[in-house]
């Protein structure tokens, strides 16, 4: 008795399980379409980041370069200012 009753709630289960699906069945177009656009919106966003990471370490590399330039303009300002000449704006 107690394993029939077992096999009932699984059949239970299983058929609510089945008829979820079905019910959902008239909704599966419309979820393709709203997947599909999630994918294509996925697609460009995957598109925009990988260009935002390309022009962030375009920047550092910029910035890299600016630092190291700093030291030396500074030892030419210091230089000029020693010798008295005046740099034009």
């Amino acid at each position: 008795m107690v394993h029939l009753l077992e096999l009932a709630v699984t059949f239970i289960e299983r058929l609510e399980d089945h008829l979820e699906i079905i019910r959902n069945i008239p909704h599966l177009d419309e979820n393709l379409k709203k997947m599909s656009t999630a994918l294509a919106e996925m697609d460009i966003l995957v598109a925009e980041t990988a260009e935002l990471a390309e022009n962030i370490l375009k920047w550092r590399e910029q910035q890299k370069e600016i630092s190291s330039c700093i030291p030396r303009i500074l030892a030419e300002e210091n230089f000029l200012h020693k010798c008295d000449v005046t740099v034009p704006p």
